[in-house]
């Protein structure tokens, strides 16, 4: 009964690594019976956001505090698998997420319906992002990240429109050096290509008009790390 139970938690919250092999038994209990009060099925392994019947198994949940939750559990597990394929959008995805979940808290049917409105969306926003941009969605994910380091540097929340065609410049230019350099073989195990490549980073953001020298070493790192997960 108990790896029952702990399967279906980790169903339920999507959490693979979930272990209460150590809670007592009434506890193990109220957990069990508590997944099974909100209309989840504990031995059917969440169905996936992007999944076409996703509305229609959540349909199936009794209460609408129950739906929101699970709603929520997908939104997180979705932004978590896609985090590192663009961090800065995925982290302002999980800030949306928590500013619905914090200001309808126990308002479950406003919940739910703001949930329902993200997760219609969350699919093609960030096509569309880049779109906007004129950037790929690669494009637009590096541009994130320098965006987010730029304005970080400066405190404020907005560049002037020729800072930021440079930024769109600079990451269109720079995943143009990407793709081209990691048509080698093995490229990230080879120091002297990613050296070059480094090199490459920090030229552009010096002779930016952004320049600054402590953006240099994490935009080197952010982008190479990125670009691990872009150029498979």
């Amino acid at each position: 009964m108990q790896i029952n139970i702990q399967n279906a938690a980790r169903n339920r919250y999507r959490d693979p690594g979930l272990n209460i092999s150590d809670a007592g038994a009434k506890v193990r209990k109220l957990v069990d019976e508590h997944i099974i009060s909100t209309g989840v099925d504990p031995k059917i392994p969440p169905v996936d956001l992007m999944a076409a019947n996703f509305r229609e198994t959540v349909e199936q949940i009794k209460s609408p505090e129950s739906r929101a939750s699970e709603i929520e559990s997908a939104i997180k597990h979705h932004i978590t698998v896609n985090l590192d394929d663009d961090p800065e959008y995925y982290k302002s995805l999980s800030l949306r997420l928590r500013d619905i979940i914090e200001k309808t808290n126990g308002k479950w049917d406003q919940q739910l319906e703001l949930l329902l409105q993200m997760v219609s969306t969350i699919e093609t926003e960030h096509k569309q992002a880049a779109d906007s941009l004129g950037l790929s969605e690669t494009e637009f994910a590096f541009y994130n990240i320098l965006m987010a380091e730029v304005t970080r540097l400066t405190g404020e929340d907005t560049v002037s429109e020729a800072v930021h065609n440079e930024i769109k410049a600079t990451s269109r230019d720079l995943v143009a050096m990407f793709n081209e350099a990691t048509q080698i073989v093995d490229f990230f195990s080879k120091p002297d290509e990613v050296k070059r490549m480094k090199k490459e980073i920090k030229r552009a953001i010096l002779d930016s008009t952004f320049a600054d020298k402590s953006l240099v070493t994490v935009v080197q790192d952010r982008f190479m790390d990125l670009a691990k997960n872009r150029f498979k």
